[in-house]
């Protein structure tokens, strides 16, 4: 580094010394704290030179205050479900792709709005959360956040690549249940594109109703300011994190629409991806009050309070709807699409989604 020292104290004719040359070796903090910052400082200037200094060697003790030491291992720790949560996506999704491949006859009582919401699910985050995450991590100048060291480079290779391939993955099952699915009807069974429509919107219209209430929710609580609109934006990127919490939705609306009945989705792929889904509320549960300083607020890699909806009521209601979600498909694929509707009322809800 370049360091300059001042020369004169008079504040109107100050004048610096800026040939100095500043060396620092920043001590490794994967230990106690109790480790020392090795260093010199230098002259570049000649001997000759009346601003000539002799080289200085400095030698000091470091501290790692305890904040500092707590973000730095919950920062490993949620790196680490990170990778977890990933493999195990990848996991269920190509037990899904088998499922699918032994029982061809089930493939258009599967939703393929819920397998586009998945797969745009896992396409953003490569594209912008792991970007401003570990764009966000590199440019912390505290000497304790070098606990990552030249590890950075291979943790976000391994996490960027565990995620695109649970994304070609999920790619690779929406594509496979589109061009399955029959587009002429079959005897006296009905296109299964037409259900697809219909689930399409009575979904849309949801969707849509959210996003506007909290995007008017914001925008009162901001005063109409221009400044809120990243609050906005960010808003809508929890929002979009909500929905795919309860990404069962979809498939559920067809379930009902088709009476269908049988194991269109592999009870490893809805309940392990629900699990999947939740596990961020839970540890956010556990995790407690967020009372880490604000220089590492930032600093959230998972369950990111920036990218969904993060506290104690939000986090039982999200866990407890999607529990709800996946028993329902669970029974809908046990029992029937509709067994939720008292028996007079299911003709009546058979001919509603008719006209639809």
């Amino acid at each position: 580094m370049v360091g300059c020292r001042k020369l004169h104290t008079d504040s109107i004719n100050a004048s610096f010394d800026c040939d100095i040359l500043v060396r620092f070796q920043l001590p490794p903090t994967n230990g106690d704290g109790g480790s020392f910052l090795k260093g010199s400082i230098e002259s570049l200037r000649k001997e000759t030179d009346i601003l000539y200094f002799k080289h200085l060697d400095v030698f000091s003790p470091t501290y790692i205050p305890p904040a500092s030491r707590t973000s730095i291992w919950r920062m490993n720790l949620e790196i680490i479900m990170v990778l977890i949560s990933d493999t195990f996506s990848c996991i269920f999704i190509a037990r899904l792709l088998f499922h699918v491949k032994k029982r061809p006859q089930m493939v258009p009582s599967v939703s393929v709005l819920m397998m586009l919401i998945l797969a745009l699910g896992y396409m953003v985050p490569p594209v912008l959360n792991f970007e401003g995450m570990f764009s966000t991590i590199r440019m912390q100048n505290d000497l304790s956040l070098r606990t990552i060291g030249g590890w950075l480079e291979i943790i976000e290779m391994v996490v960027r690549t565990v995620t695109m391939v649970a994304f070609i993955l999920q790619l690779h099952l929406l594509h496979l249940i589109w061009t399955a699915k029959p587009n002429n009807n079959d005897g006296n069974q009905k296109n299964p594109w037409i259900s697809e429509m219909q689930t399409f919107i009575i979904c849309l219209p949801v969707y849509i109703l959210g996003g506007l209430t909290m995007w008017l929710v914001n925008w009162k609580n901001n005063n109409y300011t221009i400044a809120s609109q990243g609050s906005i934006w960010g808003d809508l990127r929890s929002y979009a994190g909500l929905t795919l919490d309860g990404f069962l939705l979809p498939q559920l609306v067809l379930n009902v629409l088709q009476i269908s009945k049988g194991n269109a989705l592999s009870h490893s792929f809805y309940i392990g991806t629900t699990f999947v889904r939740l596990l961020p509320h839970a540890y956010d549960l556990y995790r407690g009050p967020k009372n880490i300083s604000q220089q590492f607020d930032r600093l959230y890699i998972y369950a990111n309070p920036r990218t969904n909806f993060y506290s104690p009521s939000c986090d039982i209601v999200i866990c407890c709807g999607g529990i709800v979600f996946a028993v329902i498909v669970f029974l809908q694929q046990r029992i029937g699409g509709r067994f939720m509707f008292p028996k007079r009322f299911q003709e009546s809800a058979k001919s509603i989604t008719n006209c639809l």
